[in-house]
């Protein structure tokens, strides 16, 4: 009987495999390689260029109904954690905000005078 402590050999390698980034066969799309990778790691698909988020799901949707993987966009597009995202948003915010602030600061010591 195996001790509790100990995993497997077929449950390591479940491990190892969850791990792997998703396989390709030849002829898969480069849509369909970034759908599976961004649900297999749950991040969503970030395009740079545009700074547009988009769930696998909304992605999927619109690769196989407008786009169908055009490899230019494809190429620039990136799988990451949405929470970076968040975050990013939130620090621009917090920079509008305190340069807004200052500026406002100056409009009404201007006016003082």
């Amino acid at each position: 009987m195996p001790r509790p402590d100990r995993i497997s050999g077929e449950e390591r390698y479940k491990t190892y495999m969850a791990g792997l980034p998703p396989k390709t066969k030849p002829n898969t799309p480069l849509y369909i390689t970034l759908y599976e990778e961004a649900k297999l790691k749950k991040h969503w698909i970030y395009d740079p260029d545009i700074k547009r988020w988009q769930s696998p799901e909304e992605f999927l949707e619109l690769e196989k109904r407008i786009s169908g993987g055009e490899p230019n966009r494809l190429s620039r597009l990136q799988v990451k954690d949405p929470i970076e995202g968040i975050e990013a948003g939130y620090l621009q915010m917090k920079v509008l905000k305190e340069r807004m602030e200052i500026f406002v600061k100056r409009v009404i010591e201007y006016y003082k005078h």
